[in-house]
């Protein structure tokens, strides 16, 4: 998730993957992978240029209206016209919200979001003692 974010925010975009899915004109799928959905179960979230699919469910990300990550919570609660608030969980689900936010936002995270994310810890010099 981390290296998605910071090649996104350089203006870099998410590797398309060979479908698993029925692909519509143009799109491209992104990965799938299993996800529980909050009051509904297990899941295989497959995520494409134009779509959320889990399972059975299609969610047109046009129609999502608002995205809420939780990257240290392996959580994202998003926001779909007519539909109402889906709640997904799994640890590929900080990468997830990162592909739906570059799709939808053109930015690694939401608009005014600052995710608390600690910073990779950086290596200390060795300082010889004599």
């Amino acid at each position: 998730m981390r290296m998605l974010a910071g090649l996104v925010e350089r203006g870099g975009r998410p590797a398309a993957v060979s479908p698993t899915v029925p692909l519509w004109a143009g799109e491209k799928q992104y990965g799938w992978f299993p996800v529980d959905v909050i009051g509904g179960g297990r899941r295989l979230a497959v995520i494409t240029s134009q779509r959320l699919l889990l399972d059975d469910e299609s969610f047109a990300l046009r129609a999502v209206t608002g995205l809420r990550p939780r990257p240290d919570e392996w959580a994202l609660a998003f926001d779909v016209r007519g539909r109402g608030t889906v709640e997904i969980v799994g640890p590929w689900v900080p990468w997830l919200s990162v592909v739906l936010c570059t799709e939808i936002h053109g930015a690694a995270w939401p608009p005014g979001y600052a995710p608390m994310i600690p910073a990779p810890r950086r290596a200390r010099r060795l300082e010889t003692v004599r």
